[in-house]
């Protein structure tokens, strides 16, 4: 770990002026995923609101949709 935080020091005090730009693309890239995850939060808790037919209308089990509302990642398929 001191490895890592002296060498990534070293690499950005290097390049003072790319810093603010650097942690500028962090806080974007953290706030897209924020917003990813509350859509999927809404979009898995509406999954538990389907009925059974709505449901078998989309082709997933009850189970299913219980089982993706409970997980709590981003897909590699909604990041981009």
């Amino acid at each position: 770990m001191t490895t890592y935080s002296q060498s990534c020091s070293r690499s950005i005090a290097g390049h003072p002026a790319g810093v603010l730009e650097i942690l500028t693309e962090i806080l974007c890239q953290w706030m897209k995923n924020q917003q990813i995850k509350f859509q999927l939060a809404r979009e898995r808790r509406q999954l538990l609101e389907m009925s059974d037919a709505q449901l078998r209308d989309i082709g997933i089990t009850r189970g299913e949709a219980e089982a993706e509302s409970a997980r709590n990642d981003i897909p590699a398929s909604r990041i981009g």
